[in-house]
């Protein structure tokens, strides 16, 4: 690593930061001009090692190519649209991180759109990317997939978490929720509860997996408490709807809770420390995407975490095979773990107070 960086210092000697041409990236990257070329016209011959070494020389030098005559030769715009259907949940925000370095080194800018959990927005902002004719789209879609919009898209297009008729990357809730059970049986609490969404889309429902791994170990879900899917951190009903269950049933009956966010697991810990439980000492709780908040809460709280740059790295690399002619239908189920942190960890907990 050390001499690689010595390398690269060396590398730099002798070039004129502000007129970098093509053959002055080319000679840093120890390629010829021609590659250079193809890797920012994102030629499929190109390999990925070719194209990041490239693309880290193109940034270190300022290289600004000739993005108007790239477009012309290739047909192409370097635009990719990217859709979540709601930004203000920290998992988006985190996978947007990704896919903007991993756009980056095809040489691509991105779009970025926000549905805000709004259909009619969906439509429009996809509308919105086709007119600005980006060369491929990265959408997660809101709730059942609007077939007509995303069949009708004629470009390529990857959708993360939900099966279209296009490339889908599909990370299993239900594999998750199955986790989750298996932990909370291993630590031995036989009664546990749940709050969440209770109607989701098959291979979707954290529910559905986390109920029949209880049910295998012989045990029955003693509360099942309906939230909406789709809350944020504004507009959420969790601490609401559990603190109402607190004053109808004693605090302590249920010993487990399994929460459908990060964000709802943190309001189920302070309805329950306002109850005068101690999480993880009384009341164990798990949430669920491993955001940041999992990371700095008190206590932390395991969560089961969605593999974020796998995921990054999958869409953009199937994105971009479809640009370069495989528009065909394709399919990447990916796994979800789960991250044990203080809140159903005594001994984590109690090594830290």
């Amino acid at each position: 690593m050390i001499e690689e960086k010595r390398a690269r210092r060396n590398a730099m000697k002798g070039f004129d930061m502000t007129m970098v041409t093509m053959e002055e990236v080319a000679k840093a990257a120890h390629v010829s001009r021609a590659t250079v070329s193809r890797v920012l016209s994102n030629h499929p011959s190109i390999t990925m090692e070719t194209r990041s070494n490239v693309m880290y020389w193109v940034r270190k030098l300022g290289y600004e190519p000739n993005q108007v005559a790239q477009s012309l030769a290739g047909n192409r715009t370097n635009l990719i649209g990217v859709l979540f259907s709601d930004l203000s949940n920290p998992l988006y925000a985190s996978l947007m991180t990704s896919i903007v370095h991993g756009a980056e080194i095809y040489g691509y800018n991105v779009i970025l759109g926000d549905a805000q959990r709004e259909k009619a927005r969906e439509a429009s902002i996809i509308n919105g990317f086709k007119r600005r004719k980006v060369d491929g789209i990265i959408v997660r879609p809101i709730g059942t997939p609007n077939k007509k919009l995303y069949s009708g898209i004629g470009i390529p297009m990857v959708s993360l978490f939900k099966r279209t008729e296009k490339k889908n990357i599909i990370i299993s809730s239900e594999e998750g929720g199955i986790q989750v059970a298996r932990h909370f049986c291993e630590l031995g609490h036989r009664n546990i509860g749940y709050i969440g969404p209770i109607r989701s889309l098959a291979g979707n429902n954290k529910l559905e997996g986390f109920r029949s791994e209880l049910e295998k170990n012989g045990l029955k879900l003693k509360a099942v408490l309906e939230c909406n899917q789709h809350e944020t951190v504004e507009n959420q009903r969790v601490y609401e709807i559990i603190s109402q269950y607190f004053k109808d049933h004693d605090p302590e009956k249920i010993t487990a809770w399994f929460a459908h966010s990060d964000i709802a697991a943190s309001d189920v810990i302070k309805a329950l420390t306002e109850y005068g439980l101690e999480v993880p000492n009384d009341v164990i709780v798990c949430g669920y995407n491993n955001t940041l908040l999992a990371r700095k809460m008190i206590p932390t709280l395991s969560s089961v975490a969605s593999p974020i740059e796998e995921i990054a790295k999958s869409a953009v690399d199937m994105l971009f095979n479809g640009i370069n002619g495989n528009m065909e239908e394709e399919l990447i189920q990916l796994s979800p773990r789960l991250v044990i942190r203080e809140s159903t960890s005594r001994e984590l907990y109690n090594q830290h107070k």
